[in-house]
C-alpha cells in the first residue's frame, strides 16, 4: 500500500465502495520605532551539527554580564557599512512584538568604522537563555549615508553567543532573520517578542535561523544543521539581492522608492527602510511578486539567486529521513516536535524536532500495534495516538516513541479507522469507514460507539471548545456531521451545502465555525456553529485539498493535492496567489500543521518528505488537544 487513494491521495483512483486507503530581565532602552522587520539571504557554507526542540526562559530572569568584546561586521551586499549604529537587544516575553531592551552597558549602540567593523565591549544578558538579536542601523555602504538601511541578525541563547568570533551582518543574515522572527515582529518596530506562554516558539524561531544561515560568516548553510534540510538558497540569496539594491545607495533613490512601494501589503502602509520591506514582503509572500524580482541589480552580489520570478516568496525548506515512508496526517507536540505516521505495515511513526532534525532514527518509531497509521493526535502529556487503518486498532507511544498499546487498543469491529481527535478530558475519537465512530478514554478502554447523525463514510473528526464532535464524510452524501460529546446526534441528519465535495478533513476555528477540505473539488467550506454552511458552493483553492489547518490568527490553511498550500482569511478570501504557496520539491501534500513559531509543515508522500514554511502564518497552540482544552483554537499562544 502506498497512498492513501481517495482522500488521502492526489487522484481519486478507486470508487467509493472500494475507496479504501492503498497506503495508507535585565533593563535597557527599548528598541527605536524605525520600521518593521523581514530576512534576507546570503550565499551558502556547510553546517555540522545537529537539532534539537526548545523551551526556554525569554528577557526574565538573573542577570548575567558578559564582559568579553563581541566583534562583528555590517556589509551592504559584500561592501562593509561605515558608520552604522549597531545596537544588541534581548526579546521580550510579555507580548508579540514587543518588551524588547538593550543589553549594551554603557550605550545604546555602537558605530561601525572605516572597515564596516564594530567591538561591543560589554553586554549584560537578562537570564543565559535570553533570545538576542543585533540591529544595524544607517551608514554609507559606498554610495553615500542612507538613512533607510535597517539590517538584523537573530543571535539566540545569550550565554551561547561565541564572543571570540565574529559576526557578519548582511541582507542574508537580515533575510533569514526576519522571516524566521516574523511573527514575533511588528511593522513600525524593530522589537522582538512573545507572550510570556509561547517562549518556546520564540526560542525554536531563533533555532530555525540558525538552522539556515550562519550568523557568525553571514552566509547560508549549505544543508540544515542536521543536514537532512534542503534550504532554498536561490530563493534567499534573490531576496537579499532585492533589499542590497537599497541598502547600496543613499537611501532617496529609485531603488529604494520602488522597494519599498512593491514591498507595501494591500490596504496597508509603504515601509520606510530595509527591514520594514523585508517583514512586509515575509508576511506577504504573494505580493507584488514579480515587481520585487525586477528590482534585482544587473551586479547583484549574492548567488546562486533566482533565473526568473518565483511563484511566491515563501521560504521553504524540505526535510528527509526519520523512516518517512508514505507520510499522513501530521502533528505538533508541545515542544514544536513534529510527528508523521507512516501508512506501511508494520507501521512506523517519524519524530523530527523543530528544526527538522529526525529524532525517530532510519527507520521510525515501531510497536503498539501500528498498521497503517493515517493520522497522529498527541495529547497534553506528550504521549502520540495513531488511527491504524490496517487492523482497526488505536496505538499509543510516549513522547519518546516507545509503545504503551500493546498490540494496539481495539477498535470494535472492522473499523477502519482514517483519523482521530482527543477532547479535553483525553478521550479518543476516531472516524471510522464503517459509518462509526469510536471514543475511547484515555486508558484505550471502549466507552461508546457511535452512529446514526448522517455519518456516510466518516473520514475526519473534529472537536470544537463545547467538546462537541465534527465528523468530515466523504460519502455521496457530502456532508459533516455533529455529536454531543456522549456521542449523542445534534441532528438525524449531515449538513450538506456549502461546497462540500468528498469531505476529508474538518478543523474548528476561534468562532466554532468549522471548515472543510474538499477532496472532490478545489475549495474548502465553512460551516458556523449551527451546522450552517457559509462558503456559498465553497472557497477556492489552487487544487483539491487533502486537509485543513486553522493558524493562531484564526486564518485557513489548506494542504493541496498538486504540492500546494493555499491561505484564506476567516471569511474564506484567498490570502495567498491563485496557484497557492509552492516549494520547489512538492508534489501532492497529504497532511498541514502550525507550530508555536508559526511555520506550516505539510507531508508528501510521493517524495518521502516534510516542508516547512518558514515563518508563514500566526503560531498556534500545541499540541491540539491544549487548544480544544484552554478553548484557544484560532488563537496565538
Amino acid at each position: 500500500m502506498k497512498y492513501r487513494v481517495p482522500p488521502r491521495g492526489v487522484s481519486l483512483i478507486l470508487g467509493f465502495a472500494s475507496a479504501l486507503a492503498l497506503i495508507g530581565c535585565g533593563s535597557g532602552v527599548v528598541p527605536a520605532s524605525i520600521g518593521s522587520g523581514s530576512s534576507g539571504s546570503s550565499t551558502g557554507s556547510t553546517g555540522s551539527s545537529t537539532g534539537s526542540s526548545g523551551s526556554s526562559t525569554g528577557s526574565s530572569g538573573t542577570t548575567t554580564p558578559n564582559t568579553v568584546a563581541l566583534a562583528g561586521m555590517i556589509q551592504g551586499g559584500q561592501k562593509p557599512i561605515v558608520g552604522a549604529s549597531v545596537s544588541m537587544y534581548a526579546a521580550g516575553t510579555t507580548g508579540y512584538g514587543t518588551g524588547a531592551v538593550s543589553i549594551l552597558n554603557g550605550s545604546t549602540s555602537v558605530v561601525t568604522d572605516a572597515k564596516g567593523s564594530f567591538s561591543i565591549s560589554s553586554y549584560t544578558c537578562p537570564s543565559a537563555t535570553s533570545q538576542v538579536y543585533l540591529i544595524a542601523t544607517g551608514g554609507d555602504a559606498g554610495s553615500g549615508e542612507n538613512s533607510r538601511i535597517v539590517l538584523m541578525s537573530a543571535l539566540g541563547n545569550c550565554g551561547s553567543i561565541e564572543s571570540s568570533s565574529t559576526v557578519n551582518m548582511n541582507e542574508v543574515a537580515t533575510v533569514v532573520s526576519v522571516y524566521a522572527l516574523s511573527q514575533f515582529m511588528t511593522p513600525g518596530s524593530t522589537a522582538v517578542g512573545t507572550s510570556a506562554t509561547n517562549v518556546t516558539g520564540l526560542v525554536n524561531a531563533f533555532q530555525t535561523a540558525a538552522n539556515l544561515v550562519d550568523f557568525y560568516a553571514g552566509t547560508l548553510r549549505s544543508t540544515t544543521l542536521a543536514a537532512n534540510g534542503t534550504i532554498p538558497q536561490s530563493t534567499i540569496n534573490t531576496l537579499a539581492n532585492i533589499v542590497a539594491a537599497c541598502v547600496n545607495t543613499t537611501g532617496n533613490t529609485t531603488a529604494c522608492s520602488s522597494l519599498f512601494s512593491a514591498a507595501t501589503p494591500q490596504g496597508g502602509s509603504a515601509p520606510g527602510d530595509t527591514l520594514a520591506a523585508t517583514l512586509d514582503i515575509a508576511l506577504n509572500p504573494g505580493n507584488s511578486v514579480s515587481a520585487l524580482y525586477n528590482l534585482i541589480p544587473s551586479n547583484s552580489p549574492f548567488h546562486p539567486s533566482l533565473a526568473g520570478a518565483p511563484n511566491d516568496w515563501t521560504i521553504s525548506v524540505e526535510y528527509t529521513g526519520g523512516g518517512l515512508n508514505y507520510g499522513q496526517l501530521l502533528a505538533i507536540d508541545g515542544e514544536g516536535n513534529v510527528w508523521v505516521p507512516n501508512a506501511i505495515d508494520p507501521g512506523t511513526i517519524s519524530e523530527f524536532s523543530p528544526t527538522g532534525a529526525a529524532l525517530s532514527g532510519t527507520t521510525g518509531f515501531r510497536g503498539g500495534g501500528l498498521s497503517y497509521p493515517q493520522a497522529l493526535a498527541i495529547d497534553t502529556t506528550g504521549n502520540v495516538w495513531a488511527a491504524n487503518e490496517g487492523n482497526s486498532t488505536v496505538s499509543e507511544h510516549t513522547s519518546g516513541g516507545t509503545p504503551l498499546s500493546g498490540s494496539g487498543f481495539t477498535v470494535p469491529g472492522p473499523t477502519k479507522p482514517f483519523a482521530l481527535a482527543l477532547d479535553a478530558a483525553g478521550n479518543v475519537f476516531t472516524a471510522n469507514g464503517n459509518n462509526t465512530v469510536t471514543k475511547l478514554n484515555s486508558s484505550g478502554t471502549l466507552k461508546a460507539t457511535i452512529v446514526n447523525g448522517g455519518l456516510d463514510y466518516p473520514y475526519a473528526v473534529a472537536i470544537d471548545s463545547s467538546q462537541s464532535l465534527w465528523v468530515a464524510n466523504y460519502g455521496v452524501s457530502n456532508s459533516v456531521s455533529r455529536f454531543s460529546n456522549t456521542g449523542t446526534p445534534v441532528s438525524t441528519t449531515a449538513s450538506t451545502g456549502g461546497g462540500i465535495s468528498g469531505a476529508v478533513g474538518v478543523a474548528v476555528d476561534a468562532h466554532s465555525n468549522v471548515w472543510v477540505a474538499n477532496f472532490n473539488s478545489s475549495s474548502v467550506s465553512q460551516l458556523n456553529s449551527a451546522g450552517t454552511p457559509l462558503s456559498g458552493t465553497g472557497f477556492a483553492t489552487s487544487a483539491d485539498v487533502s486537509a485543513v489547518a486553522i493558524d493562531g490568527s484564526n486564518t485557513v490553511w489548506a494542504a493541496n493535492t498538486d504540492g500546494s498550500i493555499s491561505h484564506l482569511a476567516s471569511n474564506g478570501t484567498a490570502i495567498s496567489p491563485a496557484t497557492g504557496y509552492v516549494s520547489a520539491g512538492a508534489t501532492g501534500e497529504v497532511g498541514i500543521a502550525i507550530d508555536p513559531s508559526g511555520n506550516v509543515w505539510t507531508t508528501d508522500n510521493y517524495v518521502n518528505s516534510i516542508f516547512e514554511y518558514v515563518g508563514a502564518a500566526s503560531p498556534a497552540v500545541v499540541p491540539l488537544q491544549q487548544a480544544v482544552k484552554n478553548k484557544q483554537l484560532g488563537q496565538r499562544p
